[in-house]
This record gives C-alpha cells, structure tokens and sequence, in this order.
C-alpha cells in the first residue's frame, strides 16, 4: 500500500496537536508518514512566556536560562523518540515555497518535500501598525528569544541600580490584552517583593500599561476587566486606556489620550504586546487569504478552493458562524481545531464527508496577574485571588499531559511551578 504522506507546517499548539491526532487515528489512516516542520527546535508554551521574561531577575539569563525554559518549553528533541513511534518526523526547517499543483513545498535549503495533506499552522507575529520607532526600539514579547531580551534588559537596571549606576527604572507596557497585562502584573510583583526586602526603593521605579481601546482585557466581561483594573491599581501600575502611541525614542514615547493632546512619556523599558498579524510568507503560498493576510477557510478547515490543504490557529480565518468574529487566539481553540483537522484526514481517506465545528460562544479563560493571583472567567461567573490561580495550574498541567507522557508532563510542569514560584 502506497504511503500517505502528510505534512504539517508549524509546530504550535495547533501544529503538534494535529500530528498527535492524526498518531490516534493510525488504524485508519494505514500506510502513513507525518512530517511536521518548524523552524525552531522547542514546542513553546506562550501561556507562560511572560514568566520567562520576568523570573528570577535577580539572576543573569546565562545563569538561570536552563530554568526558566524548562518549565515554558518542550523540546522537539526531548520527545523524538515518542513521536518517532508515532510515524512523525521532526524537521527543523523554514518553508521557502508551497507548489499546490504540484504538492510539493520546498524549505530554505532547498529540499523538496512532496505532501498527500498539508496543514498550515504557522501562527503569526508581532505587528507593529508603522508606528514610528516601534520596529527599532519596543521589544516584542512572541517568542523564546524575545522573551529572555526583556528578561536581560531588566537585568541589567537591577545590576546597574545596586551598583548604584542607575536611579530609576520606568517599563512602558504596550497592549492591554491577556499578554500585557501579566506581564505588568507579575513584573510588578517581582519589584513590590524587591521593596519588601529593601533593595529596591517604591519611588525608583515606575510600571504604565497603555490601551488604545476603552478599557483593558477587551475579549473579557465587565466584571472580569473591573477586577483586573482593582488588580493593577493595587500593584502599583499606572493604567493608561483609550490612549493611543504615536511614536517611540530610545528612552520616551508619544501618547495621545483620549481627548487629542498629546504627552511624552520616559520609558527605559518598552514591551510590545499590541498585536498580532498573519506572516508575510504566508501570502507568497498562494492561498486566498483576507484583507488582513490570514488564510481563508471553510467551516471544516479545508483551505477555500483545495482539496487537500487545511489551516487552522491563529493564522486561519476561521469565524464563528454566529458571531461572525475569528475564533480567539487562545491554546485550548487551536487543540480543539486540531482534532477536527485530523479527523477529516481520516474522513477523507474513508470516502466519508467531512465534519465542521461550531466555537463555543465563551471560552474559559485564565488571567494570572502576579504573585497566586489570577482571575478565571467561566462565563457565568468569575473566580479571583488563590482560587484562579490554582486553576490556571491546572490548566497548564492538563495541557502538558495532553502531548506528553505522564512522567515526562509532569516533570515539565513541576520543574516550571518549582521555579516560577520563586516570583510568586
């Protein structure tokens, strides 16, 4: 029997769950070869990236990088060995090309690779919107990379400022959604236990977080963004909504509020979590994308005008067919989707019509906002303080068992709590 080859761009949330769905279904699909490619040799678990760029800052990145990576990420290879008795194969490479005639994409190095199936799920990057100096002096907050060149930058003010070089710190968070403001939160609570222990004075440093919107945590209920404002108003941190940036310097910024003037504002720190937009290569693959670049699809993933080409996480277009809004850029959406994807692979090979999936109308989710702290939303109701916090533990430990053995998730998670705790 000729072997069904199947390839998986993007090893995300979306991408790795996809390949272990379709490893469930090896009875039906038979003769059959997952490949899945990523240009990066970690899975990353982004829920906990803002933990990376602000634990243990105290210490060098080179002292403590082992650490604070070994609770955020799964290395790709770490579990080779169990994807490998699951017919997957790992490829660390970037996609160049994709010929859907011919069925074939081509990676940077110039090897061919021919498909049966191709999934897409590649994620996006950060967007900057042209605002001027945004590119050249906010550090992102996507990525493993970026994540440590935030850890390093305040670093190197809490070394400067115990060498007495440094007087004052002030960190200028952009983006009021779930990534900004955990971030501000727990580097927040890092400082306030700096103070506490008396190496850190409350005047020498300042924490802003600036929301174009009316409010922060736009996606959340009232009652959850109300807590959440309660929540950083007791940190400390200054919470600038409906204000707009207009520039950035090296050390300052330019803000519009809501009224029209305009204000510099001193920021030694700029972390940029404003948003999100689909990867320029994607637009050169030839698939019918949206007037934001992301990948059309049909209501069972299948790329519009293909047969055979599915896209699903962030980088879909995938709306909800009541609300008419895409589906949220969160984990558990991106693992619910993989099932459906993998699902219609084996349908397809069955001979058997497709499936198609309906979002759920809320998501549950979690905030964590410094210290045990964090505020989950069930929808009908909220829990706050301990509480969400545990949940938000859970959930992570959930989605770890979720792509790994139990020893290995368990290990993963363990080794992250034991060291994220320190900031908590």
């Amino acid at each position: 029997m000729e072997t069904h080859k199947i390839v998986i761009i993007g090893a995300g949330f979306g991408g790795l769950r996809t390949a272990l769905e379709l490893a469930k279904r090896k009875v039906r699909l038979k003769a059959f070869e997952i490949t899945l490619i990523d240009p990066r040799p970690e899975h990353l678990y982004t829920p906990l990236l803002y933990e990376v760029s602000s634990g243990d800052l105290e210490l060098s990145s080179d002292a403590c990088v082992g650490e604070l990576q070994s609770g955020a990420c799964v290395q790709i290879d770490a579990v080779r060995n169990i994807i490998k008795k699951k017919n997957i194969r790992f490829v660390q490479a970037t996609v160049a090309t994709v010929d859907a005639a011919e069925q074939t994409l081509v990676l940077s190095s110039g090897e061919t690779i021919p498909y049966d199936d191709l999934v897409v799920a590649v994620g996006v990057e950060s967007a900057t919107y042209g605002i001027a100096g945004a590119d050249e002096f906010a550090l992102p907050m996507k990525t493993l990379k970026d994540a440590f060149a935030i850890r390093e930058r305040m670093f190197e003010f809490i070394r400067s400022y115990k060498d007495g070089k440094e007087k004052r710190l002030s960190i200028l968070v952009v983006g009021g959604g779930a990534s900004g403001t955990e971030f501000a939160s727990e580097t927040a609570n890092f400082f306030h236990r700096m103070v506490d222990e008396e190496t850190l004075l409350r005047q020498d440093y300042d924490i802003s977080l600036v929301e174009a919107g009316p409010d922060i945590l736009s996606m959340f209920p009232a009652p959850v963004r109300r807590c959440a404002r309660e929540r950083l108003h007791a940190l400390g941190i200054n919470v600038l909504a409906a204000t707009k940036l207009k520039s950035l310097e090296a050390n300052a910024v330019t803000l519009e509020r809501g009224d029209g003037t305009t204000v510099r504002h001193e920021a030694d720190v700029i972390v940029w979590t404003a948003g999100v937009k689909s990867l320029d290569v994607v637009k050169t693959w030839g698939f019918p994308v949206d007037d934001r670049g992301y990948v059309k699809v049909t209501p069972n993933f299948l790329v519009e005008g293909t047969k055979n080409v599915y896209a699903l996480g962030d980088c879909a277009a995938f709306t909800h067919p009541k609300t008419k809004r895409r589906v949220p850029a969160l984990a558990q959406a991106a693992v619910k989707e993989a099932a459906i994807v993998a699902e219609n692979i084996a349908r397809t090979l069955e001979r058997k019509l497709p499936m198609s999936w309906t979002p759920p109308d809320r998501w549950v989710t979690v905030v964590p906002m410094g210290g045990a702290y964090a505020i989950a939303d069930f929808g009908w109701f909220h829990l706050t303080g301990v509480l969400g916090y545990l949940i938000r533990k859970v959930a992570d430990l959930q989605y770890f068992l979720s792509i790994l053995p139990v020893g290995e998730a368990w290990k993963l998670w363990s080794s992250g709590a034991k060291v994220y705790r320190k900031n908590d």
